[in-house]
């Protein structure tokens, strides 16, 4: 049986090839960090296999953001959130608690994350506490590594016919961690003595993991002002041990220019989110640990 020259075989064809053109793709998967750290980590597992946005922008704090509607939107449409926890972003314990548990990965309850041991100089502090550990884990480069092995298992099941190449993306992100990661204790071995205080109490894992020197911390939490009385310890710890008083970019602490100028300390700047321009978390890590090497480096000797 012939139609206008095709054959009613060829016919069936063309009809089954139009069908199979006509249904899309299978589109990207579309995963949603809560902040630029983690989706950096994120982009290095997805590859070009799913799409990686970031929920806050990077001057916002993690600690207190207000979700506006379009968020929520971007919560709900997700395959997959990464989030650290409610001791970090408190604000996304709500929204998040409807979303199934294949949908989400809490990275601070994940099994064998490393943590720091208290942070020399807690004594000065005042008596605020993280509730359970300091939750900035992505600063420990073997966080970093533990987590990008979860998010690939968890995108291999989501999609299965690129679980090999999430592994694999995940497999080279580690080794490339590990490298930073050596070079890094090696940059830093010579400022180990050197004493200095942190803007907020944030860098536990960083400080921790090279065995670095904090004897203090301006604020807990960037948005709450220091009190009187632990800025009146802050100065006399300062005074015998600091080399070098850090701030943050889009916090500005009253009189701390002027504190750093009495007691002859050195400012430097430490960014634990990462600027615009850093695109990668190797990049974030780097200039962390030179941001330290920067300030403390230029004191020895003093």
């Amino acid at each position: 049986m012939r139609y206008c020259g095709v054959s009613f075989q060829q016919g069936l064809a063309l009809i089954s090839l139009a069908l199979l053109l006509a249904v899309p793709a299978q589109a990207k998967l579309q995963v949603l960090a809560s902040i630029k750290p983690l989706a950096l980590i994120a982009r290095e597992v997805a590859g070009d296999q799913a799409d990686v946005v970031t929920l806050l922008p990077i001057t916002a704090s993690p600690h207190d953001y207000p979700l506006k509607m379009s968020d929520h939107k971007r919560l709900l449409a997700a395959d997959l959130v990464l989030w650290v926890g409610p001791e970090l972003e408190s604000f996304l314990a709500r929204p998040l608690a409807n979303l199934p548990a294949n949908r989400l990965i809490t990275s601070y309850e994940l099994t064998g994350l490393h943590w720091p041991l208290a942070v020399k100089g807690d004594h000065h502090h005042s008596n605020h506490v993280h509730v359970g550990h300091d939750p900035h884990i992505w600063l420990d480069p073997r966080n970093a590594v533990l987590i990008a092995q979860v998010l690939a298992a968890r995108l291999g099941e989501l999609q299965p016919e690129f679980a090999s190449v999430f592994r694999t993306n995940a497999e080279r992100f580690a080794t490339s961690v590990q490298l930073l990661d050596q070079q890094l204790a090696k940059q830093l071995e010579p400022v180990k003595t050197m004493g200095f205080a942190v803007y907020h109490e944030g860098y536990g894992h960083f400080v921790g993991r090279y065995g670095l020197h904090q004897v203090a911390y301006v604020t807990y939490t960037p948005e709450r002002r220091p009190g009187a009385r632990h800025l009146q310890e802050l100065r006399e710890v300062l005074a015998k041990e600091g080399q070098c008083l850090f701030m943050e970019p889009y916090y500005k602490a009253q009189g701390m220019d002027e504190l750093a100028k009495t007691l002859n300390l050195r400012i430097g700047l430490l960014d634990p989110i990462g600027e615009q321009q850093v695109s990668s978390y190797q990049q974030l890590l780097q200039q962390l640990g030179q941001s330290f090497l920067t300030c403390l480096a230029d004191r020895r000797g003093h």
